[in-house]
């Protein structure tokens, strides 16, 4: 065991050794619920996000997007994610979503976690909060920026401000 906990130790050494290289890393572990260690999951399994027009693929390309079932002129949503990507993204985003929902690092997600609870089942909850993670992650990948908190009133004075600079 303690051979085996020293290589550990030498390959988490060697990947943080490399992730400096990497500014994604940088940016995923700004937002809250995503530390280091998730941020480097996500990196490596993402990969190039100008790969993705738009946030709607790569929550598809992780398996998170709600499976549809079709039939004739009927199209309906299962209570079930597809699965279709990997299972690694998938249990990141999961441990990155338990952690926001029990530390409450982010209020925004949280409040909206709370809303979801009240009309769908805790995994649901859980799915959606998920999704809005991966929407997050594509933003702050595609333009190169760290996460910022904006809560609705702050963007809502901010709305108001640029109205009043515009006229």
């Amino acid at each position: 065991m303690k051979h085996i906990n020293e290589q550990i130790k030498q390959l988490e050494a060697k990947i943080d050794s490399l992730s400096i290289h990497i500014p994604a890393i940088d940016l995923l572990a700004t937002i809250p619920g995503i530390g280091k260690k998730l941020a480097h999951i996500l990196a490596s399994e993402i990969g190039d996000i100008n790969r993705f027009n738009n946030a709607k693929q790569l929550v598809a390309y992780c398996g998170i997007d709600p499976s549809v079932k079709q039939s004739g002129n009927f199209n309906g949503t299962k209570n079930r994610i597809t699965k279709r990507g990997s299972p690694f993204i998938r249990k990141a985003l999961y441990i990155a979503a338990t952690v926001v929902i029990r530390q409450g690092v982010n209020s925004v997600l949280l409040s909206y976690y709370q809303q979801k609870v009240q009309t769908k089942a805790k995994k649901q909850a859980l799915g959606a909060i998920m999704n809005k993670l991966i929407r997050i992650i594509y933003s702050v990948l595609k333009n190169e920026k760290p996460f910022e908190l904006i809560t609705p009133e702050e963007q809502e004075k901010r709305y108001k401000n640029a109205l009043k600079l515009a006229s």
